[in-house]
């Protein structure tokens, strides 16, 4: 009952939560964004080119496993429509359910005659870090900006490299 409780009270607090959010919210439009204003700073952000690596592995110590199929009684055959009752038309008759067949997993279709239950085999190995490659970069593009202010709001603009070399701080744009 502990855990019940639990998550009773973690899902009242997040519903709590999620009230509180949008009602807090504003209703109003969000003003567009700024695009004239005064001129407070300039930015211009150098291209970048930073690598991309891949980790590489080797397979070692390569084996075959050979695993046995599990009959579950308690799961019924796809298509089956679940659980059938046994007993006549009427309820109070004893649920039954037919096993499902177990996967064969050999790929030579060999059936197992030695006694074993049916199973398959698989390869399993290992693998031994070798190191890491490198597969590419990222390129990051120069960047030209200005920070413009008008009253209490403020932006970063975006603007080409002519436009940001003939602006000054101050000025108006």
């Amino acid at each position: 009952m502990l855990a019940t409780a639990r998550q009773l009270t973690i899902t009242t607090t997040a519903v709590t939560a999620a009230l509180l959010l949008t009602a807090c919210a504003s209703t109003e439009p969000r003003p567009k964004p700024l695009e004239h204003g005064t001129v407070k700073e300039k930015v211009h952000d150098e291209a970048t080119r930073t690598p991309i690596y891949e980790n590489r592995y080797r397979e070692t110590n390569c084996r075959k496993v050979t695993t046995n199929a599990l009959t579950l009684t308690g799961i019924s055959r796809p298509g089956s429509g679940g659980r059938s009752t046994t007993g006549g038309s009427g309820g109070g008759g004893v649920s039954k359910v037919k096993p499902g067949t177990p996967n064969n997993r050999n790929k030579d279709n060999s059936s197992g005659s030695s006694g074993e239950s049916s199973g398959g085999t698989r390869r399993v190995c290992d693998r031994q870090y070798l190191g890491r490659e490198l597969t590419g970069w990222h390129r990051t593009p120069e960047v030209w900006k200005v920070l413009i202010v008008k009253g209490e709001r403020s932006r970063w603009k975006h603007v080409t490299e002519d436009e940001w070399r003939t602006i000054k701080i101050g000025d108006s744009i």
